[in-house]
């Protein structure tokens, strides 16, 4: 009788083994495919630079190379021809055609604005200057708490905390 119940014994932790082994090889088989993002995936994949990579990869140049005689800020030159600016408590935006942008031609966000934005009226906000310099490909410019970089692909990238936009040669995007 003590040999029938290990016999059972054993087929039942055999019968058990067997079902978390399969359930164990299952997870491991199946975890990967659960996390892979869909192809069609309505969300596209954050396109901005990290802030760690940009400081520590990239050249900070002197925001007083960038200023104007007789204005308040640090305007730049985009490598593709760009006006871009910071300017007073941070605001920041780039004026010229933007890709993709359905025929806008001013980009940014002004302090105590809620977003990014670019539209009809945002020109008006923007300083009435013309830069001279052109912000070099892997550099950037740090002044009022807001950073503009130029990226090796040459895009335009500009951030304040969680405001941000970003120029490629083919496509604006904005956040914020």
């Amino acid at each position: 009788m003590i040999h029938a119940l290990d016999q059972t014994y054993t087929r039942g932790t055999r019968r058990v083994i067997a079902a978390l082994s399969a359930a164990i090889g299952l997870t491991f088989v199946t975890f990967p495919q659960a996390h892979a993002d869909p192809v069609d995936s309505p969300i596209a994949p954050n396109p901005y630079p990290k802030s760690s990579f940009i400081v520590g990869a990239y050249t900070r140049l002197d925001p007083a190379d960038y200023f104007l005689p007789g204005l308040y800020g640090v305007y730049f030159l985009s490598p593709g021809g760009l006006n871009c600016g910071i300017w007073l408590r941070g605001s920041f935006g780039c004026a010229g055609p933007l890709p993709g942008a359905a025929g806008a031609d001013h980009i940014g966000w002004f302090n105590g604005d809620t977003r990014v934005h670019y539209d009809p009226f945002i020109s008006i906000g923007f300083p009435g200057a013309q830069a001279q310099r052109v912000l070099p490909p892997r550099s950037y410019l740090n002044w009022n708490e807001t950073t503009c970089v130029t990226t090796a692909d040459t895009s335009t990238y500009c951030y304040r905390g969680m405001f941000r936009f970003l120029i490629t040669p083919s496509v604006t995007y904005l956040n914020g």
